[in-house]
């Protein structure tokens, strides 16, 4: 079935893993001691405590194992927004297509009378390097084999019996060793030389997607993409074969400007604007838009 089930994701263009449920269990157990001993920071801290989630769910059916699929997506979009008559451009991630997926895998495993129901919040991208399915970098990003890191993980509980018990512990890529293109490309400082945890503090994707003010020490030439970050992907060597897989641009008219300015919810969108929204992943950030969009256009702004 585990072949089966790889040759599915594989006409996809997915990449696949099933693992034995009881690994949750073993994450949960290193991550405990990993957190009395590691130097972490408030927000790391609080994900390991708070954020990750191990119990297994009541789902209807034995639960046996845990699926995770690599979804590829686009490296990144170009956007355009036009804003007082002025055109300003910048960048954005493109969301995977989970929904798609998720029904796609569902519809094959129930040829098969097996079953999956969503795994959320679980530590997704450690389990993926543990399984074998993908390594970290140094920028603590994860690469999958033949997808680089353009990419999204979804993962499932499931019945699908596992075949073998892939474990091993964690590692970093071996391209990594002697590589420090991503550490002299991030523009805060986030990624460390004295140790391989990243000040997700520091950490541009973070404060992007954080609500507040910019805390003060971050220059404003440092804001290129509408959230997240993408400055250690787009050096990494282990990206180099995929960084012309880019779209766009996807164009934004005044009025729609006008509606991410002011914050709007995706309820006052347009349908093409929802669209656009839901290509772009902006729908759990929506909040932050007028703060990101302004600092992008305000640096535009300033002479050169």
């Amino acid at each position: 079935m585990v072949d089966s089930l790889k040759q599915w994701a594989a006409r996809h263009g997915d990449k696949v893993q099933i693992i034995p449920v009881s690994r949750l269990q073993d994450v949960k157990a290193e991550l405990e001691i990993f957190s009395q001993t590691a130097q972490l920071n408030g927000f790391q801290k609080w994900i390991i405590s708070d954020l990750y989630q191990f119990a297994v769910p009541q789902a209807g059916f034995p639960v046996s194992s845990i699926i995770i699929i690599a979804i590829p997506h686009p490296f990144y979009a170009k956007v355009e927004f036009t804003w007082h008559a002025r055109k300003y451009s910048t960048l954005s991630l493109v969301k995977s297509e989970f929904g798609q997926t998720e029904k796609d895998l569902h519809d094959f495993l129930a040829t098969q009378n097996y079953h999956i129901i969503p795994a959320t919040n679980i530590p997704l991208k450690r389990m993926a390097v543990q399984s074998g399915l993908a390594v970290y970098g140094r920028n603590n990003i994860t690469y999958v084999e033949g997808l680089g890191s353009l990419y999204s993980f979804a993962s499932y509980f499931s019945d699908v019996p596992w075949d073998e018990d892939v474990w091993m512990d964690v590692r970093m890529a071996e391209r990594c060793t002697h590589c420090w293109a991503c550490f002299k490309n991030c523009p805060t400082g986030a990624i460390r030389k004295d140790r391989f945890i990243i000040d997700n503090e520091r950490c541009l994707s973070n404060l992007n997607e954080s609500p507040g003010e910019f805390p003060e020490w971050l220059p404003k030439s440092v804001h290129h993409c509408l959230y997240d970050c993408l400055k250690c992907q787009v050096i990494c060597p282990m990206d180099r074969d995929y960084l012309k897989q880019v779209i766009g641009p996807v164009q934004f008219s005044e009025e729609e400007t006008e509606l991410l300015l002011a914050g709007s919810s995706s309820d006052a969108f347009s349908p093409v604007l929802n669209q656009k929204s839901k290509l772009l992943g902006l729908e759990p950030w929506l909040e932050n838009m007028p703060r990101n969009l302004k600092v992008l256009f305000d640096f535009s702004d300033q002479p050169k």
